[in-house]
């Protein structure tokens, strides 16, 4: 009776645990992004509130160089690449720190992805298990002065709540991640942040979609190093998607970010273009806050992608990019609100229900800020 007792009374402890700075009372935070443009795209919406976040993205493929169709080419990931300052690698201009700068975003919670794959030989495959990589580079040092800077800009935030996928899609070909690699690197970025005194980082174990439990477990970096678990979302059923992320959540007790939201069916021959397609444009938005509803005692925050994916002279890298285990899989997409009133008007009256915590005042206080 005693071990009974004990274990309903585990059971119950991890019901009720809270990730950092997950929303109080059960609601989901709102993102938008995932560059400065479509962030201030988005919140020119009409009808649309205000988000509580914006999204974007930095790079640590030190020392390899952009591609041929960047706008920025040519040109070398120097780490922190798309952090302070404006660059665009090929899916358009990133820069977290130049939103910071607008009044709007001032209290503004930040989602970033950190990418840490590569370098990319000249066939296309990325490097996993050798001592060049980028991963296993940082995890030997070499990165310490650009880990060093950023130490100090998150710092420089103060209280201001980032939520960070470190190697984000880390089970997808295309990042082509080796298990040992990826969580030597993730526990030193982990230690060396917090040895430099960051302590308003959340962090984000986050997959594509659909990685098995083996999987899951293989990368895995440890417990006292993992604040959400978290998957993207450009699925058109809901029902497939996600379902051992949230079991693994489940058990670790852990809540989920769904970290990268944009319209697609998964099928590459068969994308999303809200410009035109109002009808499936309205299945797609039907079937994510299906998807969010149905697992709301889990999922606790969302971020939107509110890019027109198949602008070629913006981001040409979608065009041909080996993303969800296929080529140009967002070359035809077109997430952009903005083009359609009626899908945007749509969007949203489902946004804006209780359930959803955008920007509101005194934002801060209404999430756990130590994980307590």
């Amino acid at each position: 009776m005693r071990w009974l007792c004990l274990g309903i009374a585990l059971l119950a402890a991890t019901a009720t645990q809270a990730s950092k700075y997950e929303p109080l009372g059960g609601r989901v935070l709102v993102f938008a992004g995932q560059s400065p443009q479509a962030s201030l795209d988005y919140w020119a919406l009409p009808n649309t509130p205000k988000p509580a976040g914006f999204s974007d993205y930095i790079g640590y493929d030190v020392g390899a160089s952009y591609n041929d169709y960047a706008p920025d080419a040519p040109g070398k990931f120097k780490g922190n690449d798309g952090l302070l300052a404006p660059t665009n690698w090929g899916s358009g201009d990133q820069c977290v720190a130049c939103l910071l700068e607008r009044e709007e975003f001032a209290e503004s919670v930040i989602n970033i992805g950190m990418y840490l794959a590569g370098p990319q030989a000249e066939d296309g495959s990325m490097c996993r298990g050798r001592d060049d990589c980028a991963i296993a580079r940082l995890a030997r040092g070499e990165f310490d002065k650009q880990l060093k800077v950023f130490a100090d800009w998150l710092n420089s935030l103060e209280d201001r709540p980032v939520l960070l996928r470190v190697g984000y899609e880390f089970d997808g070909s295309w990042n082509n991640y080796e298990p040992e690699q990826f969580k030597a690197g993730w526990k030193y970025i982990h230690r060396f942040l917090a040895g430099h005194g960051v302590n308003n980082v959340a962090y984000v174990y986050y997959t594509y979609g659909f990685a098995s439990r083996d999987t899951l477990e293989r990368f895995w970096p440890g417990d006292d190093y993992v604040d959400w678990i978290g998957y993207s979302y450009f699925q058109l059923d809901s029902t497939t998607i996600g379902q051992g992320e949230l079991a693994f959540a489940r058990d670790k007790g852990l809540k989920v970010f769904l970290g990268e939201v944009t319209p697609h069916t998964g099928d590459c021959t068969r994308q999303i273009d809200l410009a035109t397609d109002t009808e499936l444009g309205r299945e797609w938005i039907d079937s994510f806050f299906r998807h969010v509803e149905d697992n709301r005692s889990l999922i606790r925050a969302i971020a939107y992608i509110n890019e027109p994916w198949n602008d070629v002279e913006r981001a040409p890298m979608w065009q041909d990019q080996q993303d969800q285990n296929c080529g140009g899989y967002f070359s035809r997409s077109n997430a952009r609100l903005n083009d359609n009133p009626v899908l945007e008007k749509y969007w949203a009256d489902k946004i804006s229900q209780p359930l959803y915590l955008n920007l509101e005042p005194k934002l801060y206080e209404k999430l756990h800020m130590g994980g307590e």
